[in-house]
């Protein structure tokens, strides 16, 4: 039976918790009024709370359901429509497009469990968006002439802040702009369906051990010389034209590279 000292010991012990959180090593991540509302539509979207084509609340209801001022409202639909989740129609509002994050090939390998288990921990900010004369390896890759002008957008992902891939994207003749006022675009690939029309069908991707250089050492914050893992990954249209390639490097020791294979993937769960 617990006595009145009992719970007097218990209301000190929560008291100095409270009072002395943060514990040592432990970090808190505060989140914008602009996040805060993105988070919270983009998990009633991603869980089925809104369906495709559902109506989402008018920008004036949002400020009473968040209690706050226009911009960050604005802000974070201006977030989700560059991610692809939202089309915001004149005379009507915003209307769901979309609310799957992952492609059909997502459940059967790569990285998508870290993406399907941490996906709340994970930002990407987009370092770099230019047009660039590459390699003819990467110009081959994508069936264009050598010298062929790409955009190619670099990106940096990270869980709870700490850098963990460094992405390279290539794309022939695709809207420069729309990328550059997207910002930090989260999936890359979702964004580039739902706002570039690029049509993903195919996915051919070659993995190698790689050391990091000082640029990756830089964006991924390790040392010279550190083992990576290096992706070469080329998408393709239902056409079988290649539409994307991406270079990608990965610090494993959080993240490891995991395939499962199954003879029917409606029965797979990870």
């Amino acid at each position: 039976m617990l006595t009145i000292w009992t719970y007097i010991i218990i209301i000190l012990i929560n008291n100095f918790v409270i009072t002395n959180y943060p514990f040592k090593g432990v970090e808190i991540i505060k989140l914008t009024l602009t996040q805060q509302i993105f988070e919270d539509i983009y998990n009633k979207i991603k869980t089925g709370y809104y369906s495709v084509g559902d109506l989402l609340p008018t920008e004036y209801e949002m400020l009473e359901i968040y209690g706050v001022s226009r911009a960050p409202v604005r802000e974070a639909l201006k977030r989700l429509q560059n991610e692809g989740f939202i089309v915001r129609k004149a005379g009507v509002g915003s209307v769901v497009a979309e609310n799957t994050v992952f492609s059909r090939w997502a459940p059967m390998g790569g990285f998508s469990y870290h993406f399907r288990n941490k996906t709340s921990h994970i930002e990407c900010n987009t370092i770099d968006v230019s047009i660039a004369i590459v390699d003819k390896s990467i110009t081959d890759r994508l069936k264009v002439a050598e010298e062929t002008p790409l955009v190619q957008v670099t990106r940096v992902r990270k869980e709870n802040n700490i850098p963990m891939f460094l992405l390279k994207h290539y794309y022939v003749d695709v809207d420069m702009e729309k990328i550059k006022e997207a910002g930090d675009i989260l999936y890359m690939r979702q964004f580039a369906s739902q706002v570039l029309e690029i049509e993903f069908q195919y996915v051919d991707e070659e993995l190698m051990a790689c050391n990091a250089d000082l640029q990756l050492s830089h964006y991924l914050n390790t040392e010279v010389g550190k083992a990576l893992l290096k992706s070469k990954r080329i998408s393709y249209n239902s056409n079988y034209e290649p539409v994307e390639y991406v270079e990608y490097y990965v610090n494993t020791d959080n993240w490891p590279y995991k395939i499962l294979f199954s003879k029917d993937s409606k029965h797979l769960e990870l």
